[in-house]
């Protein structure tokens, strides 16, 4: 299965899911090894979060992947809201992945990080496949998007993964991701003048508000050609997203806390995942009744008022719903957008 069917898999209307107690996620299980992160982009929350900044427990993650695997879970990426190469254990964890049995093990990176040593590290490891998220096709524009100057630098890191791969014979698969902005939206055919040689397939995305958490997405951010007005969303019944605390959130980028279901640390994790909080917001879902979450925001696209599922868990923060990083970007950088894209 190449990457743009796993992502259109996501998002099918898979109505067999729909149900109180769906079977195990044989794939689409994320652990968030830790919430921090080197770049400032755009359109994540993870510029306006307040969350204390931490790493996960080794023991824990390992009992976890052990847990997950022995309910018939395969496939397993080692990233969330943060960037995985901050983290020093990274090759630990994906070779002990590899070795409980795992089939498909997986990252995704701004790639800033990956360095020559760190990329040897993870693919010597195991690591099947690494996807970087490159934002803009090329350096001015990126540097608005991600708000650090990488892009030369990624650029070496995504050509020394080829590289490698071609010196070590290594099967791993190296993908582009691109989430489109409508100051992007038209720079298609420029990924492909760029990476077209760089990576196996290069998948683009429409921006969208993360699980809610950004509902300025939708009026400053949007592309023009996204229609979309109601978002389908299959994760509280087919994924398992592991937060670098220990807890199961129902979304993989929960920058502050506030679908936490369970917390694993008192919990199994089949505990978590078919107990009573999971299916509250399961049959929320259903109902498409999905009043003061943050997941209303997000499926309906449009800000709505939300609270934590699990308030003891959440991070207090008046300004998460703020626009305001993201209006002062925009209008510091008012006169490249025009020049690149004609933006008034």
């Amino acid at each position: 299965m190449d990457l743009q069917e796993r992502i259109n898999l996501k998002k099918a209307n898979r109505d067999e899911l729909y149900c109180l107690e769906p079977p195990f996620p044989y794939t689409n299980f994320l652990i968030e090894t830790s919430n921090a992160c080197n770049h400032a982009c755009i359109f994540c929350a993870h510029q306006k979060m307040k969350r204390k900044i931490g790493k996960i427990d080794t023991k824990f993650l390992y009992d976890v992947l052990q847990q997950a695997y022995d309910l018939g879970t395969r496939e397993v990426g080692f990233y969330a809201t943060g960037e995985p190469f901050l983290v020093q254990e990274l090759p630990d964890y994906i070779k002990h992945a590899k070795d409980i049995g795992y089939e498909y093990v997986y990252l995704t990176s701004n790639g800033s990080l990956a360095t020559p040593e760190k990329i040897r590290d993870v693919i010597d490891a195991g690591l099947d496949s690494i996807k970087f998220s490159i934002n803009a096709p090329e350096r001015k524009m990126y540097e608005f998007i991600h708000g650090r100057d990488d892009f030369d630098i990624v650029v070496g890191h995504l050509k020394y993964l080829n590289e490698y791969r071609r010196l070590t014979g290594r099967k791993y698969k190296i993908f582009v991701t691109g989430i489109l902005t409508r100051f992007t939206e038209k720079m298609k055919d420029d990924y492909a003048q760029v990476f077209g040689d760089l990576a196996d397939e290069i998948v683009f995305k429409y921006v969208y508000n993360q699980g809610g958490y950004m509902p300025e997405i939708d009026t400053l951010l949007k592309c023009r050609s996204d229609k979309e007005t109601y978002r389908r969303c299959n994760l509280p019944f087919d994924a398992i997203c592991v937060t670098c605390e220990g807890y199961l959130s129902v979304e993989n980028a929960d920058f502050e806390n506030m679908l936490i279901v369970a917390d694993l640390n008192k919990v199994s994790l089949k505990e978590g995942w078919y107990g009573g909080k999971m299916k509250d917001i399961r049959q929320m879902f259903i109902d498409d009744k999905l009043t003061n979450t943050v997941c209303d925001g997000c499926v309906h696209h449009e800000y709505r008022p939300a609270r934590a599922v699990s308030p003891e868990y959440a991070t207090d923060n008046p300004d998460i719903f703020s626009d305001r990083l993201v209006r002062e970007r925009i209008e510091k950088h008012r006169d490249l957008l025009h020049e690149v894209c004609g933006y008034e």
